[in-house]
């Protein structure tokens, strides 16, 4: 049986970030960095100076002024952002090419934009600080299930279709066909990139939030009631049964009213058309 370590080495490429980024974000955490030098960095490549700038014109971000030069846009923005600018632009065209019959990618992608704009609203209902990092948890917190469905597609297929005929949770079939599920792996791959401990286990521990460390465990709590909001209230999962209801205590835990959940899920379709831009090709 392979292991997650087996599975990111496997994937070559894909388990490694490209120079360019790794030197943004070295270049991000240099103190003697500034707009100038990082965006020169981003100008090397083409295709993604074109990608974020795409991004930060979105409705999303809501600049009334077009911005049209990398460094106007890192000026504006700062640089935390732009690194999550620069993930989500890496991840999508990570996975732009996978098989059709396992994951239609644009119903994939917009589900994860979903999750990652309730995420965004939870964070800032919780008192948060840094809501986008948390956004971009979100975003990517199935990003181990694409890693599954490229590398192991034949193992992906049967725990696809025994889950869809037999009713049993994804995360159960594959703990017993792979020996983890696809959290673990989102977490493996996330580490593997070299990314900050709280992205990692924000997606790692996502589906069992109580098992992450301790001065992660209110991310991951997030990213989990943003998923089970959106299971519940946006796109039913039909694995639920018809009276099934999100437990409060994930709403107490992060002392955010459950009565405020109307609202948040208005807020969340505004949010959400804004951001489709975010995946569209």
């Amino acid at each position: 049986m392979i292991t997650i370590e087996q599975l990111i080495e496997r994937s070559g490429d894909l388990g490694s970030l490209p120079a360019v980024v790794i030197r943004i974000n070295q270049a991000i955490d240099d103190p003697g960095s500034n707009a100038a030098k990082i965006g020169r960095i981003v100008n090397e490549d083409p295709a993604l100076t074109a990608h974020l700038l795409k991004l930060v014109n979105s409705p999303f971000y809501g600049f009334r002024s077009r911005i049209d030069t990398v460094f106007r846009a890192i000026a504006i923005i700062g640089h935390r952002e732009l690194r999550h600018l620069v993930l989500t632009a890496h991840a999508l065209k990570t996975f732009s090419d996978m098989p059709n019959e396992l994951v239609s990618m644009p119903i994939y992608w917009r589900r994860s934009l979903s999750i990652g704009v309730m995420t965004r609203i939870l964070a800032s209902y919780a008192r948060e600080r840094d809501i986008e990092r948390l956004f971009i948890s979100g975003l990517l917190h199935d990003i181990g299930s694409l890693l599954i469905y490229q590398q192991l597609p034949h193992e992906a297929a049967d725990i696809i279709m025994r889950s869809r005929t037999q009713g049993i949770w994804i995360r159960d079939l594959e703990e017993e066909v792979l020996g983890f599920d696809h959290a673990e792996v989102g977490g493996a791959l996330l580490k593997a990139w070299d990314l900050p401990a709280v992205l990692v286990d924000s997606v790692r521990y996502h589906l069992q939030p109580e098992n992450a460390p301790e001065e992660h465990q209110k991310s991951a709590m997030i990213v989990n009631l943003a998923h089970e909001i959106h299971h519940h209230h946006i796109d039913r999962d039909p694995g639920l049964a018809e009276d099934a209801e999100i437990d409060p205590a994930l709403f107490e835990r992060l002392e955010i009213p459950i009565d405020s959940l109307d609202k948040m899920l208005e807020q969340a379709k505004t949010h959400y058309e804004e951001g489709r831009s975010l995946i569209v090709s």
